[in-house]
């Protein structure tokens, strides 16, 4: 009996020491540190197969189904939503449904249209790499086509509207000793940031050019001298890398409704920056709000400059050090994919 109970203790105590080395050797391996926050897409969608059908009859019902996922790094959640409209030949078409489900609702404050659809997107994180999607399912009715023609070709447009941001998280030296005449090693040196990878949203902050300015004195003296500023400025490359178009964020959703598509509203950004916990002052200015921080830029062949200053400077004296630096473009996106079917007379 003492030989068996003997026995029990050296197997219970050998399984403790095995479980105890296979935790230590499983949580040993290191975690892959995964960035959502690469690439040029926002939300994408596309057709689901056969819808629309290849060939439809006159008076019939058929199904179109879009399935929209965000393949960024923003999360439309709360009052952000995404907006979905179809496009049909009103002469070819006599109705257009809105199948609603579970966050697919039809879009209020559009006359009440059918077939606008708004729905909330999760984007990428750490918790879900793929991102969200969500599947927009409509009904539509055909229409009659000419008597003197046995078919007609018509068009089905997907045009998605939504609100986006862009996150650039970041580190720069800061460097008040601009001549470099102070003694000793410095931590950090002032460089560019050139950024290739996108930020995981369709438009980029793709290059960031650092300087240490001094400031401007009534003598306009640009010598350094001791207890003069010294102001950080940060000239910020942005450029529309998606496939869409760039709108102000305030027309995203009557965009899609074709109520509000004046060109003032097309290719509009702001820009909000931050280095550490001081706001920086950005240009150009929004001409209607001249006195805030951010900047309001308008591309041009899908590329514009904003223009970054640590508004009150910093003293010459400081030590050189590395600060965060954050960038927050804010905008709508829109963009569109169509299909072709044949609509056939019926047999008679």
């Amino acid at each position: 009996m003492i030989d068996l109970d003997v026995k029990l203790v050296i197997f219970l105590i050998s399984l403790i020491i095995i479980t105890a080395c296979t935790k230590g050797s499983s949580s040993s391996k290191p975690t892959k540190d995964i960035d959502v926050r690469v690439g040029f897409n926002g939300l994408v969608m596309e057709f689901l197969k056969n819808t629309p059908p290849q060939r439809v009859f006159e008076d019939s019902t058929f199904p179109v189904i879009v399935k929209v996922k965000n393949n960024g790094a923003f999360s439309l959640e709360k009052d952000n939503k995404a907006i979905l409209s179809l496009g049909v030949e009103k002469d070819y078409t006599k109705s257009v449904q809105l199948i609603e489900s579970g966050n697919v609702i039809k879009s209020e404050g559009f006359d009440n249209i059918a077939s606008i659809a708004s729905f909330n997107l999760e984007g990428k994180s750490k918790i879900n790499t793929k991102g969200e999607e969500e599947v927009v399912s409509y009904n539509i009715k055909a229409g009659k086509i000419d008597p003197q023609s046995e078919a007609h070709i018509s068009t089905v447009i997907a045009t998605l509207c939504y609100p986006y941001e862009t996150i650039l998280d970041s580190a720069v030296c800061v460097d008040a000793d601009i001549s470099n005449i102070r003694p000793g090693k410095k931590v950090c040196k002032v460089q560019d940031l050139t950024l290739g990878n996108g930020q995981g949203a369709p438009v980029a902050v793709t290059k960031v050019e650092v300087s240490m300015l001094p400031a401007q004195s009534d003598e306009q003296d640009n010598t350094q001298q001791d207890g003069q500023k010294i102001v950080p400025q940060f000239l910020l490359f942005i450029e529309n890398r998606g496939s869409g178009t760039v709108i102000k964020k305030e027309s995203t959703g009557k965009f899609c409704t074709k109520s509000d598509t004046t060109h003032e509203n097309l290719n509009i950004i702001f820009v909000n920056a931050f280095l550490g916990k001081d706001e920086l002052d950005c240009t150009p200015k929004d001409k209607d709000n001249k006195d805030v921080n951010y900047a309001l830029v308008k591309l041009k062949d899908k590329k514009e400059l904003a223009r970054c200053t640590l508004k009150d400077g910093m003293q010459n004296l400081q030590s050189a050090y590395v600060s965060p630096l954050k960038i927050i473009l804010s905008y709508g996106y829109t963009q569109s994919i169509s299909a072709n079917y044949f609509i056939q007379k019926t047999a008679r």
